[in-house]
């Protein structure tokens, strides 16, 4: 495989997971994950390990976002690196939820990908809210 048609691989498969999300595509996600995936994901305290935790945050995810309106995901790809059976992708992705609930932000994201017999697979997926620079200092 070429390098660009591994990158355009690893590109669709991260649209893929969000696509999946938007949709409630529990499966869908899961499907892009390598069994021995992580999560830090932006709206939970702890790191997600293993297959029992992914399920019973994916619940958990589910359920935020059907209290939520209409959902609208926009990813800008930032740097892709290839190192022979392992990615790391960073990006931005910029989420609208609609009312009623409704709630945006901009996230920064890290994925770490491994190559496996049946395409590349996300290890570890990183999420942090945007900083918005250096709070105040007034003392």
């Amino acid at each position: 495989m070429n390098r660009r048609a591994g990158q355009h691989e690893i590109w669709n498969l991260i649209q893929g997971v969000f696509d999946s999300f938007a949709g409630r595509d529990v499966q869908g996600m899961e499907d892009l994950l390598h069994d021995d995936c992580t999560l830090w994901d932006l709206f939970e305290p702890e790191l997600i390990e293993g297959k029992e935790e992914r399920e019973a945050f994916h619940e958990r995810d589910k359920t935020q976002s059907m209290a939520r309106g209409g959902l609208s995901i926009v990813i800008d790809p930032l740097k892709l690196d290839v190192y022979d059976d392992v990615a790391v992708a960073r990006y931005w992705l910029e989420f609208t939820y609609e009312p009623p609930n409704a709630t945006s932000g901009r996230v920064r994201i890290t994925d770490v990908l491994v190559r496996t017999p049946n395409g590349w697979r996300i290890v570890h997926h990183h999420e942090g809210m945007a900083p918005s620079g250096v709070p105040p200092i007034t003392e």
